[in-house]
């Protein structure tokens, strides 16, 4: 299938959201943005953890809360602010928005009808 990236909303709130292009990793529990995004974004964390990236490193990262919008669905979820090369999608906002990966097409798509899950 290759790499997915998708095009979605990404702020503080619906009306504060700036338009972002995100590598979709579905192995990822977390979605990401670099430290700089953050910042033009005035998304503060609130918190730290301790995460594992994709190449078994594990490092500290500063969590913060986002409004993220993919497709026509959007919702407030966790978000790592750590130092990845581009924004990353984890599964975390695409279960909870009910969306999906399809594998032959590489496009999100529709896994349910919409309401935020309860994960």
């Amino acid at each position: 299938m290759g790499y997915v990236r998708v095009k979605g909303l990404i702020g503080r709130s619906e009306v504060e959201s700036t338009d972002v292009t995100f590598l979709v990793d579905t192995g990822a529990f977390y979605s990401a943005i670099p430290p700089k995004l953050a910042d033009e974004l005035n998304l503060k964390a609130f918190l730290e953890a301790e995460i594992t990236l994709a190449d078994g490193r594990r490092v500290r990262a500063g969590i913060t809360l986002a409004y993220i919008k993919l497709l026509d669905r959007g919702g407030v979820f966790p978000l790592a602010i750590v130092s990845v090369p581009e924004p990353v999608m984890g599964v975390t906002v695409l279960e909870g928005l009910g969306l999906r990966v399809d594998p032959a097409t590489g496009e999100l798509e529709h896994s349910r009808p919409y309401g935020l899950a309860m994960i």
